[in-house]
């Protein structure tokens, strides 16, 4: 089954699916729980969010989600997997192709400096759709309904507990 809604961000349009739609995803975002905690990270412009970016020239997929999860959270990986995918169109182009992951985190190092994110929260809870949209505190990509199908998906994931 395939999802259809707007983006976040004006004049977006994104399709999300569990299976994979393109083979060659140019993104990743992650769902990571350390100790049965989900682990958001504060852009220093957009604020909390999810863990994730772009693949880098000559990177696998799942050494983006390491290496991503490393940059912006100081995390090391303990299980990896695919839970979907979306795309996000601009004016109607495809501008990204984003793999999500849920994943289980053995280790949090302090920051490692020079990226893109300022600390690290653990969240007892998935927040809830409505709290997140409420509070600006939050990032716009937070925003739209990608996180709230996937948040759904993920209930009751062995990673999600101890």
């Amino acid at each position: 089954m395939n999802y259809e809604f707007p983006g976040a961000l004006p004049n977006q349009n994104i399709i999300l699916t569990r299976t994979s739609l393109i083979e060659e995803a140019n993104c990743v975002l992650i769902f990571a729980f350390y100790k049965g905690k989900l682990v958001l990270v504060r852009h220093h412009c957009r604020g909390w969010e999810l863990p994730g970016g772009n693949r880098e020239e000559g990177e696998s997929i799942i050494q983006t989600v390491i290496r991503e999860m490393y940059e912006e959270a100081g995390g090391e990986l303990e299980s990896i997997e695919r839970i979907g995918q979306y795309l996000i169109y601009e004016q109607g182009h495809l501008v990204f192709v984003k793999n999500i992951y849920i994943s289980k985190v053995s280790v949090l190092r302090e920051l490692p400096n020079g990226f893109e994110t300022d600390e690290v929260m653990l969240l007892e809870t998935i927040p809830k759709q409505i709290e997140i949209m409420e509070d600006p505190a939050f990032s716009p990509y937070m925003k739209d309904s990608v996180y709230l199908i996937v948040a759904e998906w993920i209930k009751g994931h062995p990673f999600t507990s101890l």
